[in-house]
């Protein structure tokens, strides 16, 4: 009896065996089915949790929108990166200023040479002009921050230069290469916008003719500055194409607008070689032509000096 009890039957098992995976199921859960109604709950908690993840994970790689910090690292990394940007120690570049009538007629050219040296404190600048009417004008700040300037070859009080050829705003505290400054500050970007005290913020996006751009607000701590900057970014290249900048926080004051374009690589770093500026008819007012970009040369210690100081 015992024998037989433990004998396998061929007909049962060979019966078990036709079965398909499917009916083999239902069979299991008229036995069991508490069982088999918990291990069904548990795959299908765990496809949810599967499918919870692989959403997460794509929106945090391709559908969240980037930070405003992320924006910039990827603007410096479209310029060239902040590795190329930080072996530039000094340079010089040309800036040709042209302003036109409205027929599209210059109507002014100033031909400014721009030396910097970067220092601990900063950088030193040295600005040298030739204007349409034949003037030649020399404005720098040595390395104790002194200003110095000359008009036409003749030495003379840089803060007088300065106002006489209209580098300088009507701030009580601007300086005589305040103007100056503030080119070079547009020059820089976006390499500056990781400064301390900026705070970028991406708004989303705009239209910009015809063709969407990225916005970046950018803001100051109140310690640093109170002006406002808007990036306007091509998606693509993560180029800046156009600025706005307010020279307050006041939302009801009309900004400065800046066309960026004529991109072009210099010593590794992707610099707009060209600013224009339009009126409201859409004709071209103003315009900043960038070139003869060279990065590195060899200024001596005394470059950024006044001449009468080795006099």
């Amino acid at each position: 009896m015992q024998d037989e009890k433990n004998s396998i039957d061929p007909k049962k098992d060979a019966f078990k065996e036709r079965l398909t995976w499917k009916d083999d199921m239902i069979v299991k859960d008229l036995v069991k089915p508490i069982t088999l109604r918990r291990v069904r709950l548990i795959q299908i908690m765990a496809f949810i949790a599967a499918v919870a993840i692989t959403g997460v994970f794509l929106w945090l790689k391709y559908l969240q929108p980037p930070s405003g910090e992320k924006l910039v690292a990827e603007m410096i990394q479209a310029a060239g990166g902040m590795d190329a940007w930080k072996q530039i120690h000094q340079g010089s570049f040309l800036r040709t200023h042209k302003m036109y009538d409205e027929k599209g007629n210059i109507i002014k050219q100033d031909d400014e040479t721009f030396y910097f040296m970067n220092n601990d404190q900063g950088h030193q600048l040295m600005i040298k002009s030739h204007s349409m009417n034949g003037d030649d004008v020399v404005i720098g700040q040595d390395a104790n921050n002194h200003y110095w300037g000359s008009l036409n070859g003749e030495s003379g009080d840089a803060h007088a230069i300065a106002k006489k050829m209209e580098y300088m705003c009507h701030d009580d505290e601007c300086v005589p290469l305040c103007s100056s400054e503030m080119a070079f500050y547009r020059f820089s970007m976006p390499f500056n916008l990781i400064d301390p005290g900026v705070i970028p913020k991406y708004t989303g996006t705009a239209t910009l003719n015809g063709k969407k751009a990225m916005l970046l607000d950018v803001t100051f701590d109140p310690k640093i500055g109170k002006d406002r900057w808007v990036f306007y970014v091509d998606p693509s290249s993560k180029l800046i194409r156009k600025i706005e900048h307010y020279s307050s926080l006041e939302s009801n004051e009309q900004p400065e607008e800046i066309y960026w374009s004529d991109f072009k690589p210099e010593n590794n770093v992707t610099i707009a070689h060209s600013n224009k500026y339009y009126r409201s008819n859409g004709r071209i007012l103003e315009e900043y032509q960038i070139s003869n970009v060279n990065f590195n040369p060899a200024f001596t210690n005394k470059f950024f000096n006044s001449p009468m100081a080795s006099q």
